[in-house]
């Protein structure tokens, strides 16, 4: 499997991890201490950058204010040293322990202050023991802090490098190199490949050496727990409860009768048993990627069934293999909604997940105050302690918004209200049942039947709703004609909605129909996980172009708009006219003046409707996307085989706060070379992965850097907004009290359907931890 499902899968296999014993990290609500799993993401590595990034202002494992308590960088090997461990530690210590990137910038501890030393990270590659620990702030062996617990000829106590941290940088060549010569570390090494080979199953432990019947008990518990795991498995794959009725805990095979309700993994196994005797007998007994990458968060939050506040975790990034992913990685239950606690849970929930937040650059958030403010919102507080972590503000919501204001104008908002009032008046058995039998007296060939609702949150998916009116129209005015004759408040109501349906509301329709059309392309595109930063702008230029066309043909177009009308207006028999006017009117349009009294009527509704609605289309187009074109700005020279100066002014901006991401020095030559090769390919990049994926790294790098970071950048937050569907149905009304690490497990299997988890790898992480049963596996 390639290093991205590997990341993956790993992160789908720790929520099959036991809760095992106390370690020092806190758990700040109860007040009892778990132990710090590692969860690996496919974006998280520390490994492999590039050599000048190692004087980067960045830090790590500090506060953003004094109210945000941050948690430490996770699996630090401070938090594993003076106490017991377990074999699931010990191999966490040895595969995945923190190790600081190059780009990490050590402190100058007080001791070392005079000389001006610090840890130097290409110790590392000299001594592959050696690991830094950013709560001591000092050095140690991970083979003598596991498997040594007494050194010396004459076993004195341990100390430095085992129990306690090295910190004097002056000395510390030669110290590292006297410890690798030690008897106790020599044999603590030796320990740790043993440990490594008995669990890859190269070796024999000294128990199976000694007891030759274990090898076999092994084996058989672990073909007992295959089918059991399996069907674990397909039941979170496909959303299914695991318990059944008050969660029956009898015999699995007991006659099915006698339970109500079993529960899907019960009734799954009760089937499966019936053409498997081992089973039967058996239920009646009883890596990451090898790259560090940049990536973007992506949240949003939402209220489950439970009433509890669930933000949901997502992050986008570009794998190894240069796929543009949006992926989801847990859901968070927050107990406060301001700026700074929801920005300290978003951070922390991102060290649990394995993420090193030093390659963090982009957030995707909607634009509610504490999520966009520049005070006190999210995106400040991350701002603050991740200053190249820019903010975009979701596409989709900008977009949104644009559509909701323009709206307004009063004849706009009637003829939505009207459109909603009619879907509900006839959303009833009684009343629908009236539409669907003049439909079928008309012997109509229509594809739908049936009105819609308009979308209470996405005001551009109205565009369906208004079509589907527009084409039902007449069979709507019939029905409410013989609603109308009913002796009851339906009657009533009836003839009310069908004197509502004038001319103004025929113009205001179409309209609304016409100009929807042109943004629901753009809609459905900025939902897309694979659209970039620079395609959703270019998107929303060329819908303001298509607008502004119409704007300067407005007459003819206006025209077209305004035959259809009068079409309509004669099949359900409504006289186009405008409103009557009053001398002292003040709240309607009133164009007719002393001079203007021959005005035709398409110039009066062009005036009072269509003109003013294009115009705030337009207009709020323009203002709302105008943040996410000043991102793209410092981006665009790399699209073009020749520069303004205007653009390398903003390309030398970007240099500059990208700066030590990036080399500034070179830069400037290598975007030269850049679209020298353009010129000569004659190719001109319509999209950043496109120009990403044309940019050799090896040749190109900090302009390779520069594409991978616009193509992190977020869009939209329609990934974190699916991932609701997801909670639910996971989360029913029946499944109110699930447990957050089992929903965030499920979830899991769920989203990540195209991970394949075996029963093997599940055993071999539920074999690593400790269990009071005497249950070899």
């Amino acid at each position: 499997m390639d290093t991205i499902n590997t990341g993956k899968k790993q992160s789908i296999l720790n929520y099959f991890k036991r809760k095992a014993s106390t370690s020092p990290s806190q758990n700040s609500e109860s007040g009892k201490t778990n132990k710090v799993l590692v969860t690996s993401c496919p974006v998280t590595n520390n490994e492999n950058l590039d050599e000048k990034n190692k004087d980067c202002d960045i830090e790590t494992n500090c506060t953003i204010n004094s109210n945000i308590q941050l948690l430490p960088q996770i699996n630090d090997i401070a938090l594993f040293i003076n106490r017991s461990l377990n074999d699931e530690e010990k191999l966490l210590v040895l595969r995945n322990v923190w190790k600081p990137p190059k780009m990490y910038k050590y402190p100058l501890l007080e001791q070392n202050k005079k000389r001006g030393l610090i840890f130097q990270s290409k110790w590392f590659d000299e001594f592959s023991w050696l690991v830094y620990s950013e709560i001591k702030k000092g050095a140690f062996c991970k083979f003598c802090a596991i498997f040594s617990k007494t050194g010396g000829a004459l076993n004195q106590p341990l100390g430095q490098l085992v129990l306690v941290e090295y910190t004097n940088w002056k000395k510390a060549k030669k110290v590292f190199q006297n410890h690798c010569k030690l008897e106790y570390h020599i044999n603590a090494t030796l320990d740790a490949e043993h440990f490594i080979n008995v669990l890859e199953k190269k070796e024999k432990s000294i128990i199976e050496q000694l007891d030759s019947d274990r090898i076999v008990q092994v084996k058989k518990n672990r073909k007992r727990l295959v089918p059991i795991i399996e069907c674990i498995l397909l039941c979170g794959r496909q959303e299914l409860a695991l318990r059944g009725h008050r969660g029956e805990k009898r015999n699995i095979l007991i006659d099915e009768n006698a339970i109500q309700n079993a529960g899907n993994f019960r009734a799954i196994l009760q089937f499966r048993a019936k053409g498997d005797i081992f089973l039967q007998n058996v239920l009646e007994g009883t890596d990451t990627i090898n790259e560090a990458q940049c990536f973007s968060v992506l949240a949003d939050e939402t209220t489950d069934i439970s009433t509890s506040e669930q933000l949901t975790l997502c992050v986008r990034y570009i794998d190894s293999e240069g796929n543009l992913n949006e992926d989801f990685l847990k859901f968070i239950i927050v107990e406060s909604l301001t700026g700074s606690d929801l920005s300290a849970a978003i951070l922390n929930g991102l060290v649990e997940c394995g993420l090193d937040c030093a390659f963090l650059i982009g957030q995707g958030y909607d634009g509610a105050s504490n999520m966009s403010g520049k005070v006190q919102g999210v995106k400040s507080y991350i701002q603050t302690k991740y200053p190249k972590a820019i903010y975009v503000h979701c596409a989709a919501h900008s977009l949104n918004l644009a559509v909701s204001t323009a709206s307004d104008l009063k004849p706009i908002r009637n003829c939505l209200g009207i459109i909603e009032k009619v879907y509900t008046f006839l959303n009833t058995p009684k009343r629908s049942a009236v539409m669907f039998h003049v439909i079928d007296n008309e012997n109509a060939d229509l594809n739908i039947k049936k009105l819609k609702r308009l979308c209470a949150t996405r005001w551009i998916q109205r565009y369906d709703a208004v079509n589907d009116f527009c084409e039902l129209l007449p069979y709507v005015m019939i029905s409410l004609d013989k609603i109308s004759e009913w002796r009851d408040s339906s009657g009533a109501d009836a003839s009310i909605l069908k004197k509502a349906i004038d001319s103004e509301f025929l113009i205001s329709l179409f309209v609304i129909k016409k100009l929807f059309s042109f943004g629901l392309p753009l809609c459905r595109q900025l939902q897309l996980k694979r659209i970039d930063l620079k395609d959703a702008v270019q998107l929303a230029e060329d819908t303001i172009t298509s607008l502004k066309n119409i704007r300067e043909n407005i007459e003819q177009e206006f025209q077209i708009i305004y035959n259809s009308v009068k079409e309509m207006a004669n099949i359900i028999d409504v006289e186009i006219k405008a409103k009557r006017i009053t001398n002292k009117q003040k709240h309607r349009a009133n164009y007719k003046t002393e001079n203007d009294e021959n005005m035709e009527l398409v110039d009066f509704f062009r005036i009072s409707i269509f003109i003013p609605y294009i115009d705030n289309f337009i207009s709020q187009l323009e203002l709302r996307f105008v943040d996410h074109k000043k991102i793209f700005e410092g981006f665009e020279c790399l699209f073009s085989n020749q520069s303004s100066k205007e653009e390398l002014e903003s390309f030398n901006n970007l240099l500059e706060f990208y700066t030590p991401l990036i080399d500034s020095n070179n830069s400037t030559a290598e975007l030269m070379l850049w679209k020298v090769k353009l010129s000569r390919l004659n190719i001109v990049p319509k999209t950043s992965l496109e120009a990403f994926l044309l940019c050799d790294a090896k040749i190109f790098p900090n302009i390779n850097k520069l594409l991978k970071i616009l193509c992190t950048l977020p869009v939209s937050t329609a990934t974190p907004e699916r991932t609701f569907s997801t909670l639910k149905r996971v989360k029913t009304y029946l499944r109110n009290t699930t447990g957050q690490n089992r929903l965030n497990g499920l979830c899991m299997l769920s989203v990540h359907k195209n991970i394949n988890v075996t029963p093997d790898e599940v055993l071999n992480i539920l074999s690593l931890s400790s269990r009071k049963l005497d249950f070899v596996l």
